[in-house]
């Protein structure tokens, strides 16, 4: 995968197959543009031939993010399981849906839903190999654990990149074994945009899934999980 992570229908970096929209405010589509920005949306996959994760949007009342294909088709969506406290609108859903694509599984992450960590290790169960997650922060209530505690945690606690984009950062994550800097970062926090990554998803497989179990777990349950 080639993840180019751009400003909204700005072209995609070279060689980019996977895009990220990024905006500078990080608000939702609101409810009323969303069919003629999802038209949008689809045309520009399939003008450049690309996965494209736009910007949230808010579709039903739910803060919501889709996945569309190459052909200019909606792949799939997902709804946010928990309420932005920030935000007076959004509902929130109990379903979590896994979009399979050629490099892999992908969960699309809405939000503050990245702090939960039981989310990425439900849907790393689930077969995911890329969660990806859009945010919106409110001015002045950044700090750098929000990096820590969201989408860098995600990608080490569980064999999964994480990348995250927001009005405030935007930044790829791996397992730190998958990392040139042993810090998990392959791309660190920064706004200047376009940000690129190549991710490699046969890597996650070389990683030692006891690696990411909890210490007290893996001490319980140490002799099955060496025989299996």
């Amino acid at each position: 995968m080639h993840l180019s992570i751009g400003e909204p229908f700005t072209s995609p970096a070279w060689g980019g197959n996977f895009v990220v929209f990024s905006s500078s405010s990080g608000e939702a589509i609101p409810e009323d543009l969303v069919k003629d920005y999802i038209t949008k949306a689809c045309r520009y996959a399939k003008h450049f031939a690309v996965f494209l994760v736009p910007e949230r949007m808010i579709i039903m009342g739910y803060h919501s993010m889709c996945l569309i294909s190459p052909q200019g088709k909606v792949l799939g969506a997902q709804k946010a399981a928990f309420k932005n406290l920030s935000q007076r609108s959004g509902k929130r859903s109990n379903q979590l849906d896994l979009i399979q694509t050629p490099y892999g599984g992908v969960f699309l992450c809405v939000d503050v839903d990245i702090y939960h960590p039981e989310i990425p290790r439900l849907v790393q169960a689930m077969g995911a190999d890329f969660i990806i997650c859009s945010q919106h922060i409110q001015e002045g209530d950044y700090n750098t654990a929000m990096v820590t505690s969201g989408v860098w945690g995600a990608s080490q606690g569980n064999p999964m990149y994480a990348v995250g984009v927001s009005n405030e950062f935007n930044c790829v994550c791996a397992p730190r074994r998958l990392t040139q800097n042993d810090d998990g970062f392959i791309v660190t926090p920064k706004l200047k945009m376009p940000v690129t990554a190549i991710l490699a998803p046969e890597q996650l497989k070389r990683l030692n899934q006891r690696d990411f179990l909890p210490r007290k777990f893996y001490a319980i349950h140490r002799e099955d999980l060496v025989k299996g």
